[in-house]
């Protein structure tokens, strides 16, 4: 249109753009801040980290401080967002899960910086697979638009606000999973029956899902999986009240026909006694028979907690969490026992109180509850050890750094900082360590 083209000086940009009514945009664009980047490494493995400095600048030279700086790894937004110190600089831990070459700029105040480049390479892990001790992970798959909202976590996940949509968010979940050395992840499925299936809540688990069973099926190395399921209704209060219904059947019933059983994901299934093993959670603390529910599709067990209180146990009932670990056995042996990094009380101190501030809960206290719970596990050595858990993050079932029981990676902040500070990896650590002395433990003890 104009022929040829020509440079412009800022100057006649601003003055150009002042002329047509732009000012506002004019004055954004000469203050947009100066964005340089620094990374500690060039390559890394898949899922590990790199740490990105970024250092902002006025165009004077002058160091920005406070500014909410966003990494971005090939041309999208990934990780939790960070502010600059006084001195303008700002660091960026963002683990890498995508094989190949991935390009790292930060953007904030209207600046963005130039890339770096990372070389992302695959590694293969060595996850001990006893099929006489397997170790599971209480996973959640339901944060994204239609489910859980982000707003009001106890702390925030390296990963920052996420998606259960992204398949890079599942992937450098599953990359964890197998750096700590975890055999199946439980998939929780409890709260989606309130009204007909599928309702909003198990659209949003099929959703994942979908994205989790196709990201594990280009994946070389990745747990087993294994649904939990809750009652029609949401409700099962003792062995009289009904705990299937058409709504329970049309979900088990598409749970079989486009997880478990299609062709393609035919071995990406946890199987005990030789079927499918299937999970039904019995909606909190209850101390009477679990329900008769039979499928000959499936190995069925129930699920409750707080054993040392109820006693479910006895009826061959495993457990979400204890205050203290304890096993249900089978046939004379152990058959699962789950260890949990913290827990609420079975009652609230008072009406509208949280279960946390119970007498009866038990807080991270810096690792101590899930060392003190693994070494029950030590004495038993269960056929299935569960963990709980790993990513919940939602009030009421969490409700500060210390009264909480999850374990994801979050990011640790500086004092001052506007959002509670985490945990960093170290529960992460905890769990590949104790996970590793736990297979020890069997090869020494002969079992």
């Amino acid at each position: 249109m104009f022929g040829k083209c020509t440079m412009i000086k800022p100057f006649g940009i601003i003055v150009f753009l002042a002329w047509l009514g732009l000012m506002p945009i004019a004055r954004s664009f000469a203050a947009a801040p100066f964005i340089s980047l620094q990374v500690d490494r060039s390559t890394v493995p898949d899922g590990r980290c790199v740490v990105v400095t970024a250092t902002v600048r006025t165009a004077a030279g002058k160091p920005v401080s406070g500014l909410k700086l966003q990494a971005l790894v090939n041309g999208r937004a990934w990780c939790a967002a960070e502010r600059t110190l006084p001195s303008g600089v700002a660091h960026l831990l963002l683990p890498l899960p995508l094989v190949g070459v991935n390009a790292i700029t930060v953007r904030g105040g209207g600046g963005v910086s130039q890339p770096v480049t990372v070389q992302v390479r695959r590694r293969r892990f060595k996850i001990k697979t006893d099929p006489h001790h397997l170790i599971g992970m209480e996973y959640e798959t339901w944060f994204g638009p239609g489910y859980a909202q982000w707003g009001h976590e106890e702390a925030e996940p390296i990963l920052g606000r996420y998606s259960s949509l992204d398949p890079r968010v599942l992937r450098q979940q599953t990359l964890w999973f197998n750096e700590m050395g975890i055999n199946f992840v439980e998939l929780d499925w409890t709260n989606n029956l309130t009204a007909p299936f599928p309702d909003a809540p198990a659209r949003e688990c099929i959703a994942s899902n979908k994205v989790l069973f196709k990201l594990y099926s280009h994946m070389r190395q990745h747990p087993k999986i294994v649904f939990l399921m809750g009652p029609e209704h949401n409700n099962w209060l003792n062995h009289s009240t009904p705990y299937t219904g058409p709504w329970f059947e049309d979900q088990l019933n598409y749970i079989y026909t486009h997880f478990i059983n299609k062709p393609a994901y035919q071995n990406m299934y946890l199987h005990y006694k030789g079927k499918p093993l299937l999970l039904l959670y019995l909606n909190g603390p209850r101390s009477s028979h679990p329900p008769k529910v039979h499928d000959p599709r499936f190995t069925i067990r129930y699920v409750g907690a707080w054993l040392q209180f109820t006693r479910e146990q006895r009826y061959g009932v495993w457990s979400w969490y204890d205050q203290k670990a304890t096993p249900t056995f089978y046939h004379g042996r152990p058959e699962a026992l789950t260890v949990a990094c913290g827990f609420p009380a079975v009652h609230s101190p008072g009406q509208g109180l949280n279960n946390w501030l119970g007498a009866g809960a038990g807080g991270k206290n810096y690792g101590r509850t899930y060392r003190t719970q693994w070494r029950v596990a030590d004495h038993y050595l269960p056929r299935f050890l569960f963990l709980c858990q790993w990513n919940e993050f939602e009030p009421p079932d969490q409700y500060n750094v210390n009264l909480s029981n999850d374990m994801e990676p979050t990011v640790m902040t500086q004092a001052g900082s506007h959002r509670p500070s985490g945990w960093g990896f170290f529960y992460m650590d905890l769990t590949r360590s104790e996970i590793r002395r736990y297979h020890r433990l069997i090869k020494a003890r002969g079992k």
